[in-house]
């Protein structure tokens, strides 16, 4: 009885550790996604969504999409985010 007790508590220590190493393997790609935040600001988000497209990094990459966030430091403005 002993045998079965220790394999099971031994299934669900592997089992912990898959688990771990999936979240960390998740945690490292998503930290290693490259973003570029880009000069300037705009008055609002409508603003910032239709010069996306036509926004052009000065440092070199792929960037395929862009999105835009709340400027953290004047308020009311919104700042374009390019990303690949």
């Amino acid at each position: 009885m002993s045998t079965k007790r220790s394999i099971k508590v031994g299934t669900v220590v592997a089992a912990g550790g898959l688990a771990l190493a999936g979240l960390t393997t998740m945690g490292t790609g998503v930290s290693n996604a490259a973003t570029l935040q880009t000069e300037g600001s705009y008055p609002s988000r409508s603003a910032c969504m239709a010069a996306g497209p036509g926004v052009e990094a000065i440092t070199g990459g792929n960037w395929t999409n862009y999105w835009c966030v709340p400027d953290r430091t004047a308020a009311a403005t919104w700042r374009l985010v390019l990303t690949n």
